[in-house]
């Protein structure tokens, strides 16, 4: 077992997935982070938490200084400052009570960051600019998953607002879906471009995309573009109205690029039945569900999790779904007997498509398990590694 871990950390060396500092005779756990997902979001909401109390601290304290947005920008440096410095402390002792105090300190200092923009009075597009390239650089220097996720996430919600207040949110689900698909199915493709010295942290930092984007591309399809509350967030003209049509077709597109990517890992042409069959099955789907946006994206977070055998994207995809089903059905907006001829028409779709995958694909429905067997030997070397 000792010879195999030794020949297992030098080949993920080689490929670039792990540090060329780390020693093969040591363990991988005492150089990466290895706490549970769950243990992660619990000590991120105590790091919000912690930097919300940090800065009323820093406020009761500080109040007549704080009252200068210089000062605000310098407090807010210092603290951002602080929290690098504890998460490089904490990588390299694996201390959990450090990654956390960090947290909270970097929360604090992003607070007093903004606060320093809002004082300034500019202009609500150059705000959010400014919060977008500060969760962008975080996001980059930031050496700790969760807080590349967090920085992530409110980096995608200020382009996602941008695009709102410009009068372009037909653009955000299909941009969220592409940015979605091509890291989370492009990854190792693209990492062979990239320096075996950079390959651990371009890895970590695609991953927090990933998640981020998948993560809002469910939360605004069914908040902003289903539930029709843009308004409530961005005020805006009374002849401006959402173009369904426009806003599916280019989350139909990402889809079709991420069927693309899957297909080209078996090594199945997009020209081959399977590839049609795909490329139907997503277009009859978008058309279908023109007005119910949010079934074919999280029907893509779904496969896109599948496919790369990501549990937790996988369950807040189905999650997502099976509540979006309800939502749509018990809100409003329509008659009942309406919305239960479209999803009724949905589900017929859905059962004919399934139909002519198990007979074509597949062959005869009482065989399916075994062609399924034997798509993962078609894997190239790169992605069974």
């Amino acid at each position: 077992m000792t010879t195999q871990h030794t020949e297992t950390v030098r080949e993920l060396q080689k490929i670039g997935l792990i540090p060329q500092t780390l020693s093969a005779d040591s363990s991988i756990a005492d150089n990466h982070d290895d706490t549970p997902w769950y243990l992660q979001i619990f000590l991120g909401g105590s790091g919000l938490l912690s930097g919300l109390l940090l800065i009323g601290f820093f406020v009761l304290l500080l109040s007549s200084a704080l009252r200068d947005s210089s000062t605000q920008f310098i407090v807010g440096t210092l603290l951002i400052a602080a929290g690098f410095a504890l998460l490089l402390a904490s990588r390299r002792r694996g201390n959990t009570f450090l990654t956390s105090l960090a947290f909270a300190s970097s929360i604090a200092g992003q607070g007093f960051f903004v606060a320093a923009l809002l004082d300034l009075e500019l202009a609500i597009p150059a705000i959010v600019g400014s919060i977008l390239l500060m969760q962008a650089v975080l996001a980059l220097l930031m050496p700790n998953f969760l807080h590349r996720l967090l920085n992530s996430f409110v980096a995608l919600g200020c382009l996602v607002y941008l695009l709102s207040y410009y009068h372009a949110p037909e653009v955000t689900a299909g941009l969220l879906a592409l940015i979605t698909a091509a890291l989370g199915l492009h990854r190792y493709a693209m990492l062979s471009g990239v320096s075996r010295k950079w390959r651990p942290f371009v890895t970590e930092l695609s991953r927090a995309v990933t998640y981020a984007s998948a993560f809002m591309l469910l939360i605004i399809s069914v908040y902003v573009i289903a539930a029709e509350y843009s308004p409530d967030i961005i005020d805006y003209d009374t002849s401006f109205s959402y173009h369904y049509p426009l806003a599916q077709g280019l989350l139909v597109l990402a889809s079709l690029y991420a069927a693309y990517l899957i297909l080209v890992r078996y090594r199945i042409k997009l020209t081959s039945s399977a590839g049609l069959i795909a490329t139907i099955a997503i277009i009859v789907l978008g058309i279908i569900s023109v007005y119910v946006s949010g079934l074919l994206a999280a029907s893509l977070v779904i496969v896109i999790a599948m496919a790369n055998s990501q549990r937790v994207l996988m369950v807040l995809g189905i999650i997502a779904l099976v509540s979006y089903i309800f939502w749509y059905y018990y809100q409003l907006d329509t008659s009942l007997l309406l919305k239960s001829a479209s999803m009724l028409a949905v589900a017929i779709g859905l059962l004919l498509l399934r139909w002519l995958i198990l007979h074509k694909v597949f062959g005869a429905v009482s065989t399916p398990s075994k062609a399924v067997i034997n798509l993962p030997n078609r894997l190239n070397p790169e992605e069974r590694s």
